[in-house]
């Protein structure tokens, strides 16, 4: 367990500084070089992404799987809605355009032919309940 936990908090402390590192970057390019501020916008998903990954890895190996998804699904729910309204004064369920999830949910509220802040808010609920009714 040493090993593991040795190994997660590595993968978290690096992908914490270069996560850092490239929104750093993005918010010094993003008036006078766009395209190269979009790019460290991915870039920067990319290793937020990991940065979570280990954080439930965490979880997962103490509290179990059941305990590290609701723990997942609720930070996802908390955090794109405190984010939106708070840091980008949008509203709650705003859908971006860069993140792979953001992706995502907008192809499935193409697919489902909703506007994607509905899809973001019913994929969101959906696991949630799912979740309850697993429990």
């Amino acid at each position: 367990m040493t090993i593991f936990l040795t190994i997660v908090f590595l993968v978290h402390l690096i992908s914490w500084v270069l996560y850092q590192k490239h929104q750093f970057k993005e918010r010094d390019l993003y008036a006078t070089q766009p395209q190269e501020a979009y790019e460290q916008n991915k870039k920067w998903h990319f290793w937020k992404g990991i940065n979570h990954l280990s954080v439930y890895a965490v979880l997962w190996a103490t509290f179990g799987f059941y305990a590290m998804f609701v723990f997942a699904t609720c930070f996802w729910l908390g955090f794109d809605i405190l984010c939106n309204v708070i840091l980008l004064k949008r509203p709650a369920f705003y859908v971006g355009q860069t993140a792979d999830t953001d992706k995502f949910i907008r192809k499935v509220a193409e697919l489902i032919k909703i506007k994607p802040e509905y899809a973001s808010a019913l994929i969101k609920v959906l696991i949630l309940v799912l979740l309850i009714i697993l429990k």
